[in-house]
Order: structure tokens, then sequence, then C-alpha cells
């Protein structure tokens, strides 16, 4: 355990300031080094180093043992992506003797994630000697696609559940798959206790008595090893806070039991409702936007907060009224919010897996009989949000966008107060279709999309809300909608796998046809029309609210269809001035606590 701490440590702590000088040519398959060049030199670097001068020597100790967790769920996070990400991995530290090809290939593992990159035209194609991305990633079998399992669901229909559960991986029926899964159970007793039945189940499989192609199997047999390990980390780390935070202490204890039960409402509620210290945690798989299959499966990410006290205070007395602004929504459905929401503004210590990199902020738990029974919590990231070099190359964005009379508008309060809102924004709305199901369930494989747009959309709509009721100046309200359409700008055509990309697109598909914006073709520019803001905001809010609310898969997939055209006279020539106007197209995020 030890060593692999120590391995992944080294691993997260390279960077680009390692200085080599050595020639080097690793062999067919590998990129040059001048086709990793062309990735990393149009990559961004900063490096969070948050002030944690306010924690105690008892949460510093919890901080330390947090990032091995992290280190490990990072692990996890490769491996579910792609079946030959740390085997690739592994090859590649086997091959670097300190020259430049293997250490930049090695900056891209770490700003990627693996070994599938996006190249600057908006491809996922591999650097190193591995297969093409699948769409179901390392969680489905290889080559298996929706016709076979749908096939196989609909003769097994008692079987849907537990394939298309958030937690769980789809495994081939083969000895191997078989004798390992089986082995894991007996190696960690508690694993068996936590799922009852799964043993005999895999005793069935293997003896021929069921002879299903594909069974599923839970994320902590899967990924056993490092689980188990994790949750280890995660409870050591709450008994150095016992003491001290209390509350704290009981999400970790009982978020190190969630993960090795793949069951998350014990230690949801816990964080939901607890009142923290200074130290936070995001733990466990929650997202499901990497599964390009389903759109079902979740991926790990683990983040490491300091709270920013004084921020979070003032943010939290500002919060109120939301029940007004669900009701003036343009379908409330009559619906109660809850008022008193968890939100709390921090400072990235470290962020592993899915949530590494430039996000901005979270509001979990996402499942929504626990949002419903508990609520859910809103963490914002203030050293992402506030970055001075993330909102240069924000403003140069928006300033190459738009015409030269409003490139002005944005201001650092705008996108603050926009995310804000967005987060908020997913309180608010349509909570199930009208019939009672789950909208990620009745708009799969699109809930996610719709999800996001409504967020969007509630927090331009918001703000127009807290303007009139003298809550917001006209000088931020101006610079929210001049972050909406920041928002939007794409610098390349979405693929069909990236639901945030297509939302985006959509909204501005949207704004051009109903007068928010218009092109100029002679500049190639954006014309922001505000006076038609609030107008046309609340009409797609309600197109969007009502499409959730019927849960009809044929017209969100005719809503999607409708709103993402992409021309070359438009689309194109907007987004090639947005690619022009900083050196930078990728992000890579390093952590001061890693070094």
């Amino acid at each position: 355990m030890k060593n692999k701490v120590l391995m992944l440590t080294a691993l997260l702590a390279t960077g680009p300031w390692i200085e080599t000088t050595a020639a080097q040519e690793l062999p067919e398959g590998y990129w040059t080094l001048q086709q990793a060049n062309e990735i990393l030199g149009k990559t961004r670097t900063i490096v969070l180093d948050p002030d944690l001068s306010s924690l105690s020597e008892a949460e510093r100790a919890a901080v330390d043992k947090l990032i091995q967790a992290g280190i490990l769920a990072n692990r996890i996070y490769e491996d579910s992506m792609h079946p030959q990400a740390l085997s690739s991995l592994q090859a590649l530290q086997a091959l670097d003797k300190g020259g430049e090809q293997s250490r930049a290939l090695l900056d891209l593992y770490y700003q990627f994630e693996g070994p599938i990159l996006t190249t600057p035209d908006n491809q996922r194609v591999p650097f190193l000697p591995v297969t093409a991305e699948a769409p179901g990633k390392n969680v489905y079998p290889p080559g298996l696609s929706t016709e076979q399992l749908d096939a196989f669901m609909r003769a097994s229909p008692e079987s849907s559940a537990e394939f298309l559960a958030v937690r769980t991986v789809v495994r081939a029926n083969n000895s191997a798959n078989l004798e390992r899964d089986l082995a894991m159970l007996d190696r960690f007793p508690v694993l068996d206790g936590l799922h009852p039945g799964l043993k005999a189940q895999l005793g069935a499989l293997k003896s021929g008595a069921d002879q299903a192609p594909w069974y599923a199997l839970p994320y902590s047999v899967r990924w056993a090893p490092e689980i188990m390990s994790v949750s280890e980390w995660v409870n050591g780390a709450a008994q150095d806070v016992k003491a001290e935070d209390p509350d704290l202490a009981a999400y970790l204890s009982l978020r190190a039991r969630d993960l090795i039960s793949d069951n998350y409402e014990g230690g949801d509620a816990a964080w939901v409702r607890g009142q923290f210290n200074h130290l936070n945690a995001q733990i466990g798989s929650y997202e499901t936007y990497a599964d390009a299959l389903y759109g079902v499966k979740s991926f790990f990410s683990f983040s490491v907060l300091v709270r920013d006290v004084a921020k979070s205070n003032e943010l939290a007395a500002a919060l109120g009224g939301l029940q007004a602004i669900q009701d003036s929504l343009p379908l409330s459905n009559g619906r109660k919010v809850q008022q008193d929401i968890p939100v709390g503004v921090y400072n990235v210590i470290a962020d592993f897996g899915q949530s590494r990199g430039g996000n901005t902020a979270s509001i979990l738990p996402n499942n929504a009989d626990h949002a419903r029974k508990y609520g859910r919590t809103i963490l914002l990231r203030y050293n992402i949000m506030a970055n001075p070099d993330l909102f240069d190359d924000a403003r140069k964005k928006f300033q190459a966008a738009v015409v030269p009379a409003q490139a002005g508008d944005l201001t650092l309060d705008g996108p603050f107060y926009r995310t804000l809102w967005h987060e908020v924004g997913h309180y608010l709305g349509v909570a199930k279709t009208a019939d009672g199901r789950d909208l990620d369930d009745a708009l799969a494989p699109w809930g996610n999309l719709y999800e996001e747009m409504k967020a969007d959309l509630v927090s331009s709509f918001t703000a127009a809300h807290l303007n009139a009721s003298g809550l917001m100046t006209d000088e931020i309200l101006r610079s929210v909608q001049a972050g909406g359409v920041l928002r939007v700008l794409q610098k390349n055509e979405p693929r069909s796998d990236q639901p945030y990309q297509t939302m985006q697109l959509m909204q501005m598909n949207y704004f051009l046809e109903n007068g928010l914006l218009s092109f100029d073709d002679a500049s190639a520019r954006l014309v922001i029309h505000y006076d038609r803001y609030p107008q046309v905001i609340t009409q797609m809010l309600g197109d969007v609210l009502a499409i959730q609310s019927a849960g009809d898969q044929q017209q969100a997939a005719a809503f999607i269809e409708q709103y993402t055209t992409w021309t070359p006279e438009l689309h194109e020539r907007l987004a090639a001035r947005l690619r022009e106007s900083s050196p930078y197209q990728f992000l890579v995020v390093r952590y001061q606590a890693l070094q």
C-alpha cells in the first residue's frame, strides 16, 4: 500500500517545471515530442495554493489522509475511463529515463487523466499505444452495444435495475472475471456481507446454472483493493477531527462505509445537513457525463476543500426568497422548495478524478430521493472562480466574440453570480415528470443535458428577478447577462457525447433565433440585445421545463435536433475568432499540496 501511494504521489507531482534535455525516441504508437508539445503549448497551467493557516493540527492531519484517499480515487477514475489506462501508464513509466518525450507524455497523461486526449479540433484520440476510446469507457464490456444489452434486458427485465444502476459495472460472463470477482469477496468479507446474494449469483454464473452473457458488479467489488484503502484513509481522517468537528467526522465515517456498500444515503444526509468548521470534501462517484453508452454510470471524483468563512457567511445571509423565485418560473407546478440551502465558498486544496480541472462549483447529491429527503449542498470553488489568469482568458474570449461597444460588459462578479445561481437553479423548477418519474430516467440519455440547461436558464431568470426586486444592481445584472453569453460560446462544434457543450450550443442558437443575439456578418461578432434578454430566457426556460415535466423522449430529442445546427458561415467563423483570442485552448490544474 505504501509503495503504491508513493508511486501515485510521484505521478501526480509530475509537472512541466521539470527540466530535461535528453533526446528520446519511444516505440511506435507513442506520440512524438513535437505532437505532445502542440498540446502542451496550448495549455494554461495554474497552481492552487490556498492559505491553510486557519487549520488546526488535527485538520491538517485529516487533509493529509484525504489527499492519500484522493490519489487512490484518481486511480479508480483513470481505470474506469479506459481499460488500458493503468497498464499504459506503467509501460510509459518503465520507458521514462528522464527524456523530454517521455516527460511530455507523462504531462499529457496527468492533464487528461489517461491515455486519451482531446485535440484542438475536439476529437478524442490516443497518444499512447492503446485502443480507441469506447462510448462505454471501462464500465461496460468492450464492444457492447445498447442494442445487445437492451435485447437482453427485455428478455430478463428483472436484471434492468442492476445493469443500469449508477454504481455497477457491466461485466462479461467469463471465467477470468468470475474468478477474480469471487476472490475479491473472499478477500474482503465485509463486501460479501454488504452485498447479500452476490456471491451466490456469481457462483451460479461460474457453474453454468445461470448462462447470462453479462452480469452487474458493484463498484466496491470491481475496484475492491483501492476502494477498501480509500475507505480506510477517509475513516482515518474522521478519527482525526472527531473531537474538533463532530459533524465532519460523522460525514467522513459514514462516507467511508458508503464507499464499500455503494449506497451513499447515510453519507449524503450527513454531508448536506452537517455544520462543518473549516474543511469539506466531495467524495465518491456521482456524475454520469462520461458514460456515452447509456448515460447512467457515475465516475469517481474527490475534492479536498478549505472553507472561506467570511465569504460563506456573507453569501448565506444574502440567499433567501427562493420560493418566490420558484413561484415566478414559467412552469412552477406549485412546488415547495427548500429555503435554507447549504452553500459554502471554498478554496480547493486538491481535486482528483472527474472533479479535477477548472470545475467552478458542485451541487450534490444528485440522487432525486436523497435530494428530496435531505436537500443538496453547493460548493463554490473560489480560487478557481476568481483565478486572475482564468478570468483573463474568459474576458479575452468574450471580447473576441462580441462587438467592441459591449466588450467591457463582463466583470468578475458576473461569472461568480451566474455560477452561484446556476447551482441554486438545480433546486428550482421541475423535480419529477408530471406522472412522477425521475427526470434522468424519463429523459435518458439526455437527462443531464436538460438539467444543466435548465440551471443555466434559471440563473439568468433569477438575476432579472433579483434586479427587479432591488437585490441585484444594474451593473452586476449586466455582467451576469454577459456571463450567460460567455457560457454559450464554443471554440469547436460539440460532439454528441458532450452534454454540456451541446446544451450551450442549443442556447446560442435559440438566442439567435429569438433575437437575444444577432450576428454581425462583416466583423464575425455577436451583438447582445439586452432588451430581449428577459423575454427570451423566460420563453426558453418554459420550453425546457415543459420537456422535463412531460418526460417525453421524442420531444426531448426533437428539441435537441432543432437547436444543434453548426454552420460554417456563422458558428465556425465565430469559433475561429475564439480560438485566435488566446494562445491557450486547454487547462491543467496542479496543487501545491501534492508537491
